[in-house]
């Protein structure tokens, strides 16, 4: 089962009627508990990227003005150099969120930069900083071991009937617990018969020579087996 901030949160994109975002699109991140001041340090952004293509990273906690305060964030893309879009939602808990404008952050000779997708609008400074402090405290947090999850809607004739009616439908979910990388020389354990065709996440592979790369994302696995659904949940650090 997945956590209450997520699914009060796809309650909320369900009714939304301007939302045209099918959450079972997403891989979903509850990272309520993050110190969100880790995000001032960017070299997460240069040396790391999201793991999937479309993301959505939630936070609820204390903010200097409000007891319990809310960020919703969505991302899409997973190559700094190509481009990625985050879309932030913010405000208090139970007040409609105030959506800040789209911005694009991609990484070009080892400099991060960003800019508003339409260009119409107008991004300030604060507000970037911001919204590139979120990704990065995501992106760092996940390097301690996370949760994960993604939805699937069930094939039902109550989920049919109920989406013909615009309500919210029942999800199945599947929730996966990411590690901390081990040491080579620990026991992996684990078997080499092949598995159900599921996502494996884009990560960070360190070389012989000492050199990081980035793994992109792609599917593996034996389909025929059955498909693995994912989601996530990023823990405090302790």
């Amino acid at each position: 089962m997945t956590t209450s901030l997520i699914r009060e949160t796809m309650k909320w994109m369900f009714e939304v009627p301007s939302s045209d975002v099918d959450p079972v699109e997403l891989s979903w991140f509850d990272i309520t508990g993050v110190d969100l001041s880790q995000g001032q340090e960017v070299s997460w952004l240069r040396e790391c990227r999201p793991p999937f293509e479309k993301c959505m990273v939630l936070w609820r906690g204390k903010s200097q003005n409000h007891a319990v305060y809310d960020c919703m964030m969505m991302i899409v893309g997973n190559d700094p150099a190509e481009g990625v879009l985050v879309s932030v939602w913010k405000g208090p808990h139970g007040q409609l969120p105030r959506a800040l404008p789209t911005i694009v952050y991609l990484v070009e000779d080892d400099v991060v930069r960003y800019g508003a997708v339409d260009e119409n609008e107008i991004v300030k400074e604060e507000d970037a900083a911001m919204v590139l402090g979120l990704v990065t405290a995501w992106i760092a947090s996940m390097s301690r071991g996370c949760d994960a999850y993604r939805p699937t809607v069930k094939d039902s004739f109550t989920n049919r009937r109920k989406l013909a009616e615009g309500k919210l439908p029942s999800y199945d979910w599947h929730t996966v617990t990411i590690k901390p990388a081990q040491s080579r020389a620990e026991p992996q354990g684990g078997t080499h018969a092949s598995p159900r065709l599921h996502d494996r996440r884009g990560h960070l592979r360190r070389l012989k020579t000492g050199k990081n790369v980035w793994v992109k994302p792609c599917k593996v696995g034996d389909a025929s087996r059955g498909t693995v659904f994912k989601d996530y949940q990023v823990e405090a650090s302790t």
